[in-house]
């Protein structure tokens, strides 16, 4: 009964190995080293270190007994190498061969041999089974077939491996045994690691659609503090898993909810998810009043960080593989509609753009005091009502460039040179334009970006004086951004007007300074939002930056 003292030991052993390795898949740190197994190169580390030291320790066990020979070792490099590829079945291999040659003396440079071919083999196997969705009794088979090769050929080269009583007859089946069962075992709770896996993801995709669904109607319009409580409202009734749910920006917490409504009890939670948010969630949950687990995730308007949608308990101290599932998929959804919203919006500024170019086109107004002006030169200075009539073709040719189309900066200068000459040609000495343009280098900014900040100083500050006014256009170079500045010493604006004038909700006929804030908010996000400073009777400072994306120098 030899081999029946080999095979209970080796099936201890192993038997321990799996059962802790069944309880690891369930944690974070396990679950995220195998889905970014074959992405990142650390989770490979990982999981050569897990089969290296448990067979390490198998071997070591082994060293205790009297087949000290007779060990597991071929389990865990078979298995790496399956589940992680050639590297980390080599990786493996080379380990233990290591870790046998302190502890087995002399060494078997044969098995030594063997057992890093046997790593190689299933590395080069491990795209084979991932298309046959990790089938432990594939696994098994390749365990059983590498094995038998590996025994025959000890058999062939019979080195003294075991002390009489034991012979290499006795450890054939219990190897044979332990390695092909051992193997299709963790290959087989990788399997239903997955089948679990998707098996959430499906639950958790027909929630989030659900919630879709029930969300479209008001975030397909953006998200801010109404259309957020909504959302949160509808998943924590929709998902009936979380105790709390919340949307955030990035400084502000735009909608909250929670499955309780007991008033101290939500006070308490409400307080404890605002610690959270304003130590940009590093507190421990540990030393919050309520909240012991939360699990947040980002929201993207477009390319750009717009927030976080973030969820969790007050009582479980950790959230469910399913619910980690679950509310990354509906942050991805929350993410798609900002990006659809971000789209919807560039396109109704661009139809504003449009719609105004065309409008310009045949402003009255403008039109007619050019012309009158125009005509007044034609008589007195030829050569001066020429130079007008090119500024004024110059000028409504640029109108029409469409809004959405990049040019340079020296472009945008030219346009508002023309519009200049024109309104120094009707009012002359009342209107002065200063240039600072503090940069060697020209830049690509959106077309009609600076027109209408030059066109509002000179309309609504400088003209209602009767003595006029300076305007200066300056232009600074930052390193990584392009500031521009409008300065007039007009007749400034009222503090009532100034906080309301860049408020898009009021209908606008044509591009104003709300627009364009609009359009800079749109493109380069809010750090790049415009700014305006102003005293009444002193003057306004409109200032905008473009970030430095190509720089074309000027020399």
């Amino acid at each position: 009964m030899a081999w029946y003292s080999i095979l209970t030991n080796l099936c201890a052993r192993i038997f321990v190995v799996l059962i802790l390795f069944s309880i690891l898949c369930r944690t974070a740190i396990l679950r995220e080293t195998i889905n970014t197994l074959h992405e990142k190169v650390r989770s490979k580390v990982k999981l050569v270190l897990f089969f290296s030291f448990f067979g390490g320790l198998d071997l070591f066990c082994g060293t205790l007994l009297p087949t000290i020979v007779v060990n597991n070792h071929s389990t865990y490099v078979i298995s790496a190498g399956l589940i992680g590829g050639p590297a980390a079945g080599v990786a493996t291999a080379c380990i233990l061969s290591l870790v046998s040659i302190v502890l087995i003396k002399p060494p078997v440079v044969l098995s030594i041999v063997l057992t890093v071919a046997e790593g190689i083999i299933a590395g080069m196997l491990s795209k084979w089974l991932q298309k046959q969705n990790y089938n432990f009794v594939h696994a098994g088979a390749i365990a059983y077939t590498l094995t038998s090769v590996y025994l025959a050929l000890l058999a062939v080269f019979p080195p003294d491996l075991l002390p009489y009583p034991f012979t290499l007859e006795d450890a054939i089946f219990p190897l044979l045994f332990s390695v092909t069962v051992g193997t299709g075992s963790f290959i087989g709770l990788l399997e239903d690691y997955y089948n679990q896996q998707e098996k959430f993801e499906g639950i958790s995709a027909k929630i989030a659609l659900k919630i879709t669904n029930s969300t479209l109607s008001f975030l397909q319009d953006g998200l801010d503090k109404k259309s957020a409580s909504e959302t949160v409202d509808i998943i924590i009734k929709d998902s009936e898993t979380f105790d709390f749910v919340a949307i955030t920006s990035m400084d502000d917490i735009l909608g909250f909810t929670s499955y309780r409504t007991e008033g101290p009890f939500v006070t308490f939670l409400k307080n404890d998810f605002a610690k959270l948010f304003k130590s940009d969630f590093s507190i421990p949950t540990e030393k919050l009043d309520v909240i012991r687990a939360c699990l947040t995730v980002p929201l993207y308007d477009d390319k750009r960080k717009f927030g976080y949608l973030c969820a969790g308990h007050i009582m479980d101290n950790r959230v469910s593989p399913m619910e980690e599932t679950l509310i990354n998929g509906i942050g991805t959804m929350i993410s798609t509609q900002l990006a659809f919203h971000n789209i919807k919006e560039k396109a109704d500024l661009l139809q504003q753009a449009e719609i105004k170019a065309l409008q310009s086109q045949i402003n009255p107004h403008f039109l007619f005091n050019a012309l009158s002006t125009i005509s007044y030169y034609c008589t007195q200075q030829p050569q001066t009502a020429k130079t007008l009539i090119n500024d004024l073709a110059n000028y409504y040719r640029k109108n029409l460039a469409d809004a959405d189309t990049m040019i340079t900066i020296r472009e945008e200068l030219q346009h508002i040179g023309a519009y200049i000459h024109l309104e120094q040609a009707r009012f002359r000495e009342r209107l002065q334009v200063d240039y600072e343009l503090n940069t060697e280098n020209s830049f690509m900014l959106p077309a009609l970006i600076l027109q209408p900040l030059v066109e509002n100083a000179i309309k609504h500050g400088l003209y209602p004086k009767i003595s006029g006014g300076k305007i200066t256009i300056r232009i600074d170079e930052k390193p990584s951004y392009f500031r521009i500045t409008v300065i007039d010493d007009g007749m400034g604006i009222a503090r009532e007007k100034l906080a309301t004038i860049l408020d898009d909700s009021v209908p606008k006929k044509s591009i104003g300074l709300s627009n364009v804030n609009k359009r800079l908010n749109t493109l380069y996000g809010s750090k790049n939002r415009l700014r305006i400073f102003s005293r009444v009777n002193k003057g306004t400072i409109v200032s905008m930056r473009i970030p430095v994306q190509e720089v074309i120098s000027t020399q």
